[in-house]
């Protein structure tokens, strides 16, 4: 495609309101995009802080011949066992980190989780 083709649509482009341009011909084709045509990144915004799981294991909210029965809601105090990850070698507690609301639970008894996984989401 001629270079002085593609400057005269960069050129012509910069004068609209258009973010992009694309023309095809004869099996040739251009496409041009300017500035306010690239995504923008996506933000998020959360006041909730993740409990993820400290390890790879099994998930138990008690430990056995216990209860410890967590619901949506409910208010937890900073340091409150919230549960535990069973590995083969050993049991790691998971505690609150902060003082505040269980807003998601997404722990499940006896579930496989992954180390980083979140498991419980604290609004503070």
């Amino acid at each position: 495609m001629d270079t002085k083709l593609i400057k005269e649509v960069t050129d012509w482009l910069k004068t609209t309101d258009l973010a992009e341009f694309c023309y095809a011909k004869h099996g040739q084709s251009i496409e041009i995009k300017t500035q306010e045509a690239l995504p923008e990144p996506t933000r998020f915004s959360c006041s909730l802080m993740p409990v993820c799981s400290p390890a790879i294991g099994i998930y138990h909210s008690a430990e056995k011949g216990k209860n410890l029965i967590l619901s949506e809601g409910q208010t937890v105090a900073q340091g409150e066992t919230l549960g535990w990850v069973e590995t083969v070698q050993k049991k790691h507690k998971i505690t609150a980190p902060v003082s505040g609301k269980l807003r998601a639970i997404t722990a499940q008894e006896g579930a496989a989780v992954e180390f980083g996984l979140p498991l419980f989401f604290i609004e503070p």
